[in-house]
């Protein structure tokens, strides 16, 4: 794929941690920085049968949707190119959808495997997010954190009816009953949508490991005080959510856009 200045830009570090309870690590996560694209799945099923979905979740759609970024310049500059990515992001994740329900139906071991993902692709100062399940994409703006992404789980309802507070939430025995993943039914419906992206904004994509452990202003805490150095940032998230208990996979996935600020020490 061509050389794209805007995504000279950007700056990308990730890590993944099976946690300090777990005995294998379920998620997976991917970075194509030449395409400006990053995902994160966390999967769930039998033995080992979680790890096969979300890595079959993150190889299916990074392959898909680098092809069809070959076609990227053929469509820059179109009034319907943000329409064509968003097109290319559903029917990436339907194909992956499929191939693990096939796996799921047709592979010992694998019944009722299914993962979570979140997305993000960049183009034209613009996040263009996909997500279905619980795990999560946040943007970093100055010191304050936004969750952009609305998690598709049981306690989003009950906190969207009004039946529950945040608050009641974050200490419920649900926390993990998700409405929607990849590989538990033929139609799935995706949830996308497009967020500005502007120099010095950080976009974090993360798995519950991480946000079930860490309060969301420890979070921005962490990711403000490390935000010239993406690698140390990913490290601090992931440890701070093993000191406190570590009970599940912890990966984290940073997207930066460059400000061009020099680095200093004490950034």
């Amino acid at each position: 794929m061509p050389p794209d200045p805007d995504r000279s830009k950007l700056e990308f570090a990730a890590l993944t941690d099976t946690g300090r309870v777990r005995r294998q690590n379920e998620d997976a996560i991917a970075v194509n920085e030449a395409c400006g694209l990053a995902l994160l799945a966390d999967g769930m099923g039998g033995h080992l049968a979680g790890e096969v979905a979300s890595r079959m979740a993150v190889n299916i759609i990074g392959q898909a949707l680098e092809d069809k970024l070959l076609e990227y310049a053929k469509h820059a500059g179109s009034a319907d190119v943000q329409a064509q990515l968003q097109q290319w992001m559903r029917d990436a994740i339907h194909l992956a959808n499929t191939r693990i329900l096939h796996a799921a139906q047709n592979t010992p071991g694998c019944r009722g495997m299914g993962t979570t993902l979140v997305l993000a692709l960049h183009f034209d100062h613009t996040l263009a997010v996909a997500h279905v399940g619980d795990s999560r994409l946040y943007r970093l703006r100055g010191t304050t954190l936004q969750q952009l992404t609305r998690d598709h789980s049981v306690l989003q309802q009950e906190i969207a009816a009004g039946l529950i507070t945040p608050e009641q939430a974050a200490i419920s025995k649900k926390r993990n009953l998700i409405t929607r993943a990849l590989g538990a039914a033929p139609l799935l419906e995706v949830e996308l949508h497009q967020h500005d992206f502007q120099a010095g904004d950080i976009a974090l994509l993360c798995s519950d490991g991480l946000t079930d452990m860490v309060p969301e202003q420890q979070i921005a805490d962490l990711l403000h005080a490390n935000r010239s150095d993406l690698p140390q940032a990913c490290a601090q998230l992931v440890a701070c959510a093993n000191a406190r208990g570590g009970q599940d996979n912890v990966s984290v996935v940073l997207i930066k856009a460059r400000d061009n600020e020099p680095r200093s020490e004490n950034s």
